[in-house]
């Protein structure tokens, strides 16, 4: 046998040895996370600053959310990924990180704020028994509160209501309803968050925790925004 036939079967091994070739485990505050980065698409530079960005903020949303979230976290960098990002809460809490979205917006890495929100919440039912507005809306209303620097990427939650926006609209419009009425109603949406997990949300639990309908929430909440009124 000559010594390349000898080394051919080695050969072949090595995409698997190297297939991550950036991969780094982090331990801290009882939580674990694996960064993946097998095409090495980010930086050293962005690779720390989302590692820090989800040390700080998952952190306090695990404290004051969901202290039984995810102790084990992996974070996958993935140019295959043609979205921003997503949270795969089945099995092993994984975090997947489109990494043009960043090149292109090396600001907004406070996406993983939102997206570790998303592993707190764990909710059984995406878009079933967990409505996506309400789901995405607490994502959205957590990274407002917990971001670390939301202004890089020019980030906030609307101060106004346009014509076309509903409480059910979702995400940024969503957040920002749910931040007016847990100023009214406070500690609302840790118990709507508390429900939704636990499976328990229906559309009467708004009005149980509330006094009223959601729709009559956002009447007053749209009211206050157009009206020029300051508090809640």
């Amino acid at each position: 046998m000559t010594r390349l036939a000898r080394l051919l079967p080695l050969l072949c091994l090595l995409p698997l040895a190297t297939a991550a070739a950036t991969e780094t485990t982090i331990e801290r505050d009882g939580v674990t996370l694996v960064y993946r980065d097998a095409t090495d698409a980010l930086d050293a530079g962005m690779r720390e600053r989302i590692v820090e960005t989800f040390f700080s903020t998952y952190a306090r949303q695990r404290a004051d959310f969901n202290p039984a979230a995810a102790n084990a976290v992996d974070i996958v960098i993935d140019p295959d990924y043609d979205g921003v990002a997503f949270v795969d809460n089945k099995g092993q809490a994984t975090m997947t990180i489109n990494p043009a979205w960043l090149v292109e917006r090396p600001g907004d890495v406070d996406l993983v704020t939102h997206e570790a929100m998303h592993i707190v919440q764990a909710y059984p039912g995406y878009g079933d028994g967990a409505p996506v507005w309400l789901t995405e809306g607490i994502a959205d209303y957590a990274r407002d509160r917990y971001g670390l620097d939301n202004a890089a990427s020019g980030w906030a939650l609307p101060e106004a209501v346009a014509d076309d926006h509903r409480y059910d609209t979702g995400y940024r419009v969503s957040g920002a309803f749910l931040k007016w009425a847990d100023t009214a109603h406070p500690g609302l949406v840790r118990k709507l968050d508390a429900a939704l997990r636990a499976g328990a949300y229906t559309p009467e639990t708004w009005a149980a925790l509330t006094g009223e309908t959601v729709e009559a929430t956002w009447a007053r909440y749209a009211q206050a925004r157009t009206g020029g009124q300051k508090g809640p």
